[in-house]
């Protein structure tokens, strides 16, 4: 009986690093597709501060996540988005 509740601790160990593993690669490509975004509308001359800020958070965040620290990478990429989504609103969100 002991074998088995180690067995199931162990599985859901590993099924609750691999779901925040995934929460931080979908974290880092929401930013990076709303960078995109911003980018297109032109963020890069209408709103040059706050694009650079999610650039260089971005790298970061891919930095630490490629280096295994999924911990620090999601604070990174969350500051990534945030700042991305104000270049794309500073920018007209890319509406024509």
């Amino acid at each position: 009986m002991r074998r088995l509740w180690v067995g199931l601790l162990g599985f859901i160990l590993i099924v609750g690093l691999a779901a925040s593993g995934c929460a931080t690669a979908n974290k880092i490509g929401a930013a990076r597709e709303t960078m995109d975004q911003a980018r297109a509308a032109g963020a890069v001359y209408k709103a040059p501060y706050e694009f650079k800020a999610a650039e260089a958070y971005l790298k970061n965040a891919v930095k630490e996540a490629e280096e295994g620290d999924r911990k620090a990478a999601e604070p990174f990429a969350e500051q990534a988005q945030t700042y991305a989504n104000k270049a794309l609103e500073m920018s007209g969100g890319g509406a024509k």
